[in-house]
């Protein structure tokens, strides 16, 4: 039990150099680190851990427990591993603007995609966070990205290659779109 407290306060320690909080922000946020480790296959230590990166992401306080929740479920329940989908998603969250209030959606949405498609959920992330800056510009939903992400990843599409072709792809569609004439007829 000792030890367990101490692997605690360290792991929390990081949590206090990542996120700007009030003391009694800081008691909150380790109260329900606490609390979620009695509800998932997670030791608190580990949650904090989640919980420092996602400060260190630029997830803004009021949704670190929300988010830090998605993460461990993520990392229980696919082939990610919790830090890597925290990494993973603030990134892409980043990248299309997205309100950090749906992470929960975003979280469900990956899984939902992993469970109906011959892909899995690492491999879904990987395109999208290929595809994300493409995405967004031409307008695409965080949902849209991760369907056409689950899509290409499905058929063997490898992110690397794939991402880059598919989102130049994306923005010449637009601009076709946009300018109208031959280039719109020839898509």
């Amino acid at each position: 039990a000792v030890k367990s407290s101490m692997d605690f306060e360290s792991a929390f320690t990081s949590v206090r150099k990542t996120v700007d909080a009030t003391e009694a922000e800081y008691g909150a946020l380790s109260d329900s680190v606490k609390q979620m480790s009695t509800e998932v296959a997670t030791s608190a230590s580990n949650i904090a851990e989640v919980m420092a990166n996602a400060g260190q992401l630029g997830i803004q306080n009021d949704y670190l427990v929300d988010f830090t929740r998605t993460m461990i479920d993520l990392g229980n329940s696919t082939d990610i591993v919790a830090n890597e989908a925290a990494s993973t998603l603030a990134k892409f969250a980043n990248i299309t603007n997205m309100d950090q209030s749906l992470f929960g959606n975003l979280g469900a949405t990956l899984v939902d995609l992993g469970n109906k498609f011959a892909t899995t959920e690492s491999s879904i992330m990987d395109m999208s966070l290929r595809l994300a800056a493409a995405g967004h510009q031409v307008g695409l939903s965080e949902a849209q990205i991760l369907g056409f992400a689950a899509a290409l990843s499905s058929v063997g599409i490898e992110a690397e290659m794939g991402g880059s072709a598919f989102s130049k792809a994306l923005v010449k569609m637009e601009v076709a779109a946009a300018t109208g004439g031959e280039a719109l007829e020839d898509f």
